[in-house]
């Protein structure tokens, strides 16, 4: 689906304890991954990943509350779960692959 469709169909931030989702993912795993997580102001961000459709998600790291760059291993499908989001603030997440 196309970033426009999604982004028109926003109709409010997350604020609070409520949870906002990313997912990517691909049918056949690349070298390496890495994410970049950029966060203004207050915020939780929980990486997460699973290796079929059907198996549960699981925690990869701790929570991180600051932005960072993170390197990894490939996975079969990787998202990240954004809580705790301050008034004022804002969560980015990127997923690159073949790097």
């Amino acid at each position: 689906m196309a970033a426009d469709v999604l982004m028109a169909n926003v109709t409010s931030d997350t604020v609070g304890a409520g949870v906002s989702l990313r997912i990517v993912g691909t049918q056949i795993p690349p070298a390496k991954m890495s994410v970049q997580v950029a966060i203004t102001g207050r915020a939780r961000v929980q990486i997460q990943g699973r290796l079929h459709k059907e198996a549960p998600w699981a925690d990869i790291g701790e929570k991180l509350e600051q932005s960072c760059l993170v390197y990894m291993d490939p996975i079969w499908q990787l998202r990240t779960v954004s809580t705790d989001v301050g008034p004022e603030s804002s969560v980015s997440v990127w997923a690159a692959w073949g790097i």
